[in-house]
């Protein structure tokens, strides 16, 4: 049950981050970038605490995923800045975004072992349900071409994610499910 309100709180905690972005001005390409950047850094951290945490082989091969195919997305972003000579710009959405992902890792690293497998794949469908929609309306505003290819060929991997996280949620849920 625990669980369960931490993922309720994290909910409502993203879809505001994300909302606040529509209130603010129009994002500039550096500040898409920039909660690119945050976004990946955040799956990649929360990914190691994952590797290191469960005791699962399918979790930590998951977490193991997620770190090396969003570090893959922020090389590919830094090489993309690299040629537009862009830097990445904060904005109140990547301020937000990288607080929340040092409560995350601060909540996964305090939660009991065996309640850990639960809230970290809660925090992942829940993440990556909110980075799509995130990257969806990013395509639809960026201006530079060659970030809207990047981040329409990011978008099916992030996809994917989510459904593997989603389905090991599920088996975590059926009984005999080894932890």
């Amino acid at each position: 049950m625990k669980v369960k309100c931490t993922a309720g709180a994290l909910l409502l905690l993203l879809a505001s981050t994300i909302c606040a972005s529509g209130e603010e001005a129009p994002l500039t390409d550096a500040q898409i970038v920039g909660i690119i950047v945050v976004a990946n850094q955040a799956e990649i951290a929360a990914g190691q605490v994952a590797m290191r945490r469960t005791q699962s082989r399918s979790i930590q091969s998951f977490a193991s995923r997620m770190v090396d195919e969003h570090a893959q997305v922020n090389q590919e972003t830094a090489g993309l800045m690299q040629r537009l000579a862009v830097t990445p710009q904060r904005s109140e959405t990547s301020d937000e975004l990288m607080q929340q992902s040092y409560d995350d890792l601060a909540r996964l690293n305090a939660i009991d072992a065996r309640d850990f497998d639960q809230a970290y794949l809660d925090r992942e469908v829940i993440f990556l349900h909110q980075l799509i929609k995130s990257v969806d309306i990013f395509i639809r505003s960026t201006r530079n071409a060659e970030l809207k290819v990047l981040l329409v060929r990011s978008r099916p991997s992030f996809i994917l994610h989510l459904d593997q996280a989603y389905r090991l949620q599920v088996a975590l849920e059926r009984p005999g499910y080894g932890r």
